[in-house]
């Protein structure tokens, strides 16, 4: 192996490469599993960086979420409601202590930003693109590379990339039948190369649509990507575009009392309109409903829940080469997303008489942003260097629309129209920002030795927002900034022998300040969520940006049928800003306060094991504990949350897969556990542990002159259809006792696929 490729970019195998094809990176040949049997080990291609190529995906459900792609990582723990991860209210990922919005996420070279539910600074990455069409997902799960560009970035970093563009035209149809009524269609074609010298076209399109399998309602997804390449003597030309529509009716959102009292089938009183309006009338508010009085269940249960999203992603991008030894990328983009998340408001009657309204946040949210890369090769040193700038303008305001009075007309839908009985009688916490968003690195991956690369890089960032409320309610308005010209990142990448590779990886973070409305349902901690201009200026005061020490150190060893992972990590995390929650889900309030220091420390073991050509096997542990430096002081109030854990992210998870082929039969089953799960701050409750079979099987016809390649599979997910708790802290999370926060995963889930490939 010679130096000259050191620190070079990885080569991704196509699906058109064999599975023994090997990923370079920085100098570093690693070979995937080679019984073809399923899921291969997740492939070590530089110093705490994975690749997950799509071949690795045999377990994925069609129509799954791009975040549930992750949940084999090591230190990743991944839950939703619905089974496919349509409801992005109630979707969390968490990798080594860090949520999906701490993370930085790129989607075919697009910075998303944070990506949470009623995020106002970036784009969900559920909402981006075709997730059967994504090729392959680079990990860096300690840290962030600093080449990848976000504002959000205080762990690790996500790259996702659509399969690669073909020379031959080709077509896939896809259908899928389910339980609950579940329908996914998907289309997927490539033009092949146009010509002698055209363009080569790949268009994706997927409609998923499902029943609740609790109450009533539906969810329906419309999405889509195009990509264009242009091949010139000097380089390429390619067009991205995604967009989709989701209108999804939500589950609603319980706590353990009303598990215990309501049973596990409790949900949102949709379609009954009229037991939802006796049960809020206020004349019944002291009379019994059970176990609880009309009033409380009111509070507790709504009519409806739900959400509409649309979002859009358009980029231009442009590789070049200037000379043999210096190659760059230069790419403008847009991205617009736009959200309706409401619920039937028992606290806000409708002047019509009815006893509730429908209350519906509006986020929108509109970003124009570019990058500039430079890759230079010189002797043993391969020089990385970029540029990043963003603009953003986002809004929001809760508005509440009259509903019916009982037999008047038909209710409002949760996914709108609202305006059917009129404008909005009610406006609050309408509020407007404006983001700038910069950054610049410089990294060097220098070959000391064929078998030894060191990479020293910086970055250095500059994030300003400004904003908050402009209505007549005064939310706060104000403006934070975050500026670092110096965040280092370290690394060691050793390979002593062809079977062994050994890293280390060490690097600074700083993210912006994160933006969310007052009275924000959802678990986000922003200093712009408290109650009053008086309480911003404060927190602002006191506040300072999140600051992270990141280190990992780990291994891979190959013996022959048997692959070894393992590492270690610590986070020393200053100036967490975290938020507690209190109040109810139509009037969230959220306590605002900065935690000086919290630490996170793990470890990660995965085995994979070649039992025989056609059988494969994967075990992966992860453990993780973080804790409080401190007890958390709010206005002098003392929260005893010293040494505690951080709620929301398990303590030990475990992933176990197995996976057969036998010619045409494919066989897969994998184990999901989530132990040890605080619920609180204080961590006086802990969710129920959660464990998840899901299995499959398929059955292949090769293509023949006449006939396309045929494909049939059944996936049966939870196939225990165990009870488990899925999202624990969709609102937030109380710093004790218990809170209407969490939601159950699916029960079991039938799906049989048809697949045409031409």
């Amino acid at each position: 192996m010679s130096s000259d490729v050191a620190g070079k970019a990885k080569a991704v195998p196509s699906d058109a490469q064999s599975k023994d094809t090997p990923v370079t990176l920085n100098g570093v040949d690693v070979m995937a599993s080679s019984s073809g049997a399923g899921m291969a080990a997740i492939q070590i291609v530089g110093p705490n960086e994975y690749v997950i190529n799509r071949s690795d995906l045999d377990g994925a459900l069609t129509g799954n979420n791009a975040l549930a792609l992750l949940k084999n990582v090591p230190g990743a723990s991944y839950t939703a409601t619905d089974s496919l991860g349509l409801d992005i209210s109630a979707t969390s990922l968490f990798v080594r202590g860090f949520r999906m919005n701490e993370m930085g996420v790129v989607f075919e070279g697009v910075p998303l930003n944070d990506n949470g539910f009623l995020s106002m600074t970036g784009t969900s990455a559920v909402n981006v693109g075709v997730p059967d069409a994504i090729g392959s997902i680079d990990v860096t799960p300690g840290t962030a590379r600093e080449s990848l560009f976000s504002s959000s970035a205080n762990g690790g970093g996500l790259i996702y990339s659509l399969a690669e563009l073909k020379e031959k035209p080709s077509l896939l149809i896809k259908q899928t039948y389910g339980s609950n009524k579940t329908l996914v269609t998907t289309l997927s074609g490539q033009t092949g190369r146009l010509g002698a010298d055209g363009p080569q076209v790949m268009v994706d399109l997927q409609r998923v649509s499902a029943d609740k399998y609790q109450a009533g309602g539906t969810q329906n997804f419309l999405r889509g990507d195009l990509k264009v390449k242009q091949d010139v003597s000097w380089g390429d030309f390619t067009l991205f575009v995604s967009a989709s529509h989701a209108a999804v009716w939500g589950y609603n959102n319980l706590s353990f009392d009303m598990i215990r009292k309501l049973g596990w089938n409790a949900d949102s009183w949709y379609p009954n309109y009229a037991s939802a309006y006796e049960v809020a009338l206020p004349e019944n508010a002291s009379a019994s409903c059970g176990a609880y009085t009309c009033g409380k269940l009111s509070s507790l249960i709504p009519y409806d829940t739900g959400q509409s999203t649309t979002d859009y992603i358009e980029s231009i991008a442009h590789h070049f080469k200037l000379s043999p030894s210096l190659i760059g990328s230069v790419q403008l983009y847009g991205a617009s997303s736009k959200t309706a998340a409401s619920l039937a408001d028992p606290t806000t009657p409708s002047p019509s008489g009815a006893p509730f309204s429908e209350q519906v946040q509006r986020p929108r949210v509109n970003r124009f942003g570019g990058t500039l890369n430079f890759t230079y090769t010189l002797g043993s040193h391969v020089i990385t260097t970029g540029l990043w700038q963003e603009r953003t303008r986002s809004a929001v305001n809760t508005s509440w629309y009259d509903e019916p009075l009982l037999g008047a007309g038909a209710p409002l839908k949760t996914t709108g129209p609202y305006e059917v009985y009129g404008p909005a009688f009610q406006m609050a916490n309408n509020s407007r920002w404006r983001l700038r968003s910069r950054q610049f690195f410089l990294h060097d991956d220098y070959a000391i030795t064929d078998q030894l690369t060191l990479g020293m890089g910086f970055k250095a960032v500059d994030f300003s927002t400004t904003g908050g409320g402009v209505g007549p309610d005064q939310a706060p308005f104000g403006t934070l900034r975050v500026k670092n010209n110096f965040l280092p990142h370290v690394s060691l990448f050793w390979s002593p022998s062809t079977q062994t590779d050994v890293f280390v990886d060490l690097a600074e973070t700083e993210n912006g300040y994160r933006v969310a409305q007052r009275g924000n349902i959802g678990y986000t901690a922003s200093a712009w969520t408290v109650s009053n201009q008086d309480e911003f200026d404060k927190v602002s005061q006191t506040i300072r940006p999140e600051k992270d020490w990141n280190i990992t150190a780990g291994f891979t060893h190959r013996f022959g049928d048997l692959t070894l992972t393992y590492d270690a990590f610590y986070s020393a995390i200053r100036n967490r800003l975290l938020s507690a929650a209190i109040g109810s889900q139509f009037a969230q309030i959220n306590t605002v306060g900065l935690m000086p220091r919290m630490h996170i420390i793990g470890t990660d073991l995965g085995l994979t094991a070649d039992l025989s050509s056609h059988v494969q096997f994967y075990q992966g542990v992860a453990v993780a504990r973080s804790f409080y430096d401190k007890d958390f002081v709010v206005d002098g109030n003392v929260f005893p949350i010293k040494g505690k854990a951080q709620p929301g992210y398990p303590i030990v998870s475990l992933v176990s897969d197995l996976s057969a082929k036998f010619q045409s039969w494919r066989f897969g089953a994998t184990s999901v556990e989530y132990l040890r799960q605080p619920f609180s701050y204080q961590n006086d409750i802990y969710v129920p542990n959660y464990w998840q079979v899901n299995t499959y099987a398929s059955y292949t016809l090769k293509a023949s002159k006449s006939m396309p390649e045929w494909s049939f599979r059944l996936d049966i997910s939870n196939l225990l259809d165990r009870k488990n708790i899925g999202t624990s802290t969709i609102a937030g999370s109380p710093f004790s006792g218990d809170y209407q926060t969490l939601q159950r995963s699916a029960p079991r889930q039938v799906m049989f696929t048809v697949t045409a490939k031409y």
